[in-house]
């Protein structure tokens, strides 16, 4: 995804039709079903790669987060690496934390509408793959972002604004699930009470 330097308020032209109501049923569904799997207060780390294992089983392979320093000079701070077995999401590490929610959900948005491809119709680069194939532990994750990073002039517009759109939402849930409101005391029960009462005013119809 391209860098959002401007954070989760900068304005951006909304997704129409099936798209925006899509993004808003896919994330409000994804969300509940993750909060069931943890107990608060929970970090927002912890939050989004327990995301990212709930999408797994909804899309045709399992989806894995990793956070990483990104080159200097790419223009963007999120990509997502798809391979044969998976799906990995990268993150700028160094991003704020709920700049981090607007990456990784821009990221699974393009997992949940199949448009990874505006950005590699041919897949991933055949250097990138070389690299990717290697066990974990030797990967050199900054060789891999860099030639994996994609122009976002070349990619379809609608694909980029309902992706955004995906990243926005999750963003808006963030004092949610891992915010002042999450911590403390609170019950499971109670969190997931508090999500279903705010969901329909998070980020518009």
């Amino acid at each position: 995804m391209p860098d959002h330097s401007a954070g989760p308020g900068h304005p951006r032209p909304a997704p129409s039709g099936r798209h925006g109501k899509s993004a808003k049923r896919f994330l409000d569904r994804l969300v509940r079903d993750t909060v069931r799997t943890l107990t608060p207060p929970t970090s927002p780390q912890v939050f989004l790669h327990a995301l990212c294992a709930t999408l797994g089983p909804q899309v045709d392979r399992p989806v894995r987060l990793k956070f990483v320093a990104f080159p200097p000079g790419l223009g963007l701070s999120g990509l997502t690496l798809a391979r044969d077995e998976e799906y990995i999401v990268v993150v700028e590490e160094r991003a704020p934390d709920p700049h981090k929610f607007v990456i990784t959900g821009h990221e699974i948005g393009h997992i949940h509408y199949g448009t990874l491809d505006v950005h590699h119709p041919a897949g991933l680069p055949a250097a990138a793959r070389r690299l990717l194939a290697r066990p974990e532990e030797e990967i050199p994750w900054e060789r891999v972002v860099t030639l994996a990073a994609r122009s976002s002039a070349d990619a379809a517009a609608a694909a980029e604004w309902a992706a955004e759109e995906c990243g926005l939402r999750l963003a808006a849930k963030f004092s949610k699930v891992v915010g002042p409101g999450a911590a403390g005391r609170m019950t499971q029960d109670t969190l997931i009470d508090r999500l279903s009462s705010s969901l329909g005013n998070i980020g518009g119809p």
